[in-house]
């Protein structure tokens, strides 16, 4: 997805940060039209589900790897599943993959955007279903709850005013469940399409406030936006407190808000990091004291082949083995995941790690990258 495909507008993929901050919108704006914002690079993962995006909708022609083959083919059978549940007896038809709709204003200039994966529409019983697919790993909210699809039955009510239910589905192949569904009749659908409309006026306004928080990770504008540098501020001075015994560590609800605060200045400071290592690496003299170090030096033998033939010279195969470490994120990638396990489950071991803290419950990354 590129802002040129949105016309630099609010899209559906952006719906829940942008419900929880107000004034992004326009901090995001303003810094791009200044030549300011620093976009995130696309990560390997996210590269990879586009690329099983637009081959799960025929428009991808090169090779795809045994994971992404397989991730394909399981969205293609979950598509067929949930299409013929859906229809039941009643005729359909398909409305299109990888369609962008779009929110008009009175004069018809463009409002908003969202754009579908794939959709199907009943003859009769003017019913649209709606999908789309979440490739990658990591924790959604369902369809129930999902910001994003509830603003794509606002954008479809827009478009098809005539249709009396809408039904939205979640395929999530790498996921459990692998699928959510949620129907909205037309009141509802109605109430999703206003309140966009709601969200889009309270983002037009120059002093919607922004408001720091977890969604911070994936705003572009973050390094520059005050209040997430305020945030870190307030943040740092309660947790020298609470290091030296001024201040009880806060539990409840309080102590649940002061995690959330943590992990934003955790987020908004590792952003910050990497916007000095650009400007010290375009100007070595911008920040006095600092420079940039050179990265350390990894050994990593690439010809495994080769080295076991140096190696047999002085050790059995055993000792060979016994010494290196299979990458097993490579290995699965080049089998398909589900064939991986059945092939290597007799020699799989577990290690488990340290616990981590995390939240409760699902947590919503609305902006899967450019997958929407």
């Amino acid at each position: 997805m590129t802002d040129s495909e949105r016309l630099d507008l609010h899209s559906a993929s952006e719906a829940y940060p942008l419900e929880q901050c107000k004034g992004r919108a326009n901090l995001i704006r303003a810094l791009r039209e200044a030549g300011k914002l620093k976009e995130r690079a696309t990560s390997p993962e996210a590269k990879s589900g586009t690329i099983t995006h637009a081959a799960w909708a025929g428009t991808w022609s090169g090779i795809l790897s045994p994971a992404q083959e397989e991730t394909v083919v399981a969205l293609r059978r979950l598509e067929r599943l949930v299409v013929t549940d859906w229809a039941g007896r009643d005729e359909y038809t398909l409305l299109g993959r990888e369609v962008r709709l779009w929110l008009h204003g009175p004069d018809f200039e463009p409002l908003s955007s969202g754009k579908y994966d794939v959709a199907y529409g009943t003859i009769r019983t003017k019913r649209i279903l709606i999908m789309d697919a979440k490739t990658l790993y990591g924790e959604i909210k369902p369809a129930s709850q999902n910001a994003q699809l509830r603003e794509l039955v606002g954008l479809a009510r827009f478009n098809y005013p005539k249709c009396e239910e809408f039904t939205v589905a979640i395929l999530a192949p790498n996921l459990a469940p692998r699928t959510t569904i949620a129907t909205y009749d037309s009141f509802e659908a109605e109430l999703a399409l206003r309140r966009l409309r709601m969200t889009l006026a309270d983002a037009a306004d120059p002093d919607a406030p922004r408001t720091p928080g977890t969604w911070c990770q994936y705003c572009p504008a973050n390094p520059e936006c005050l209040e997430a540098r305020e945030q870190v501020g307030k943040t740092y001075a309660l947790a020298k407190k609470i290091e030296s015994g001024e201040y009880v560590l806060p539990i409840g609800e309080r102590g649940a808000k002061f995690l959330d605060s943590v992990a934003t200045a955790q987020k908004v400071l590792d952003a910050l990091r990497e916007r000095y290592k650009a400007l010290i690496a375009s100007d070595p003299d911008s920040v006095p004291g600092w420079h940039l170090k050179d990265g350390n030096k990894v050994r990593e033998i690439t010809d495994v082949q080769g080295a076991y033939e140096i190696a047999a010279q002085f050790m059995s195969l055993e000792q060979f083995l016994a010494a290196v470490e299979i990458k097993i994120s490579p290995l699965e990638q080049q089998v398909g995941k589900k064939r991986f396990n059945e092939l290597f489950a007799s020699v799989l071991s577990f290690k488990q790690n340290a616990p981590s803290l995390a939240k409760r419950g699902q947590k919503e990354l609305e902006q899967n990258e450019s997958q929407v």
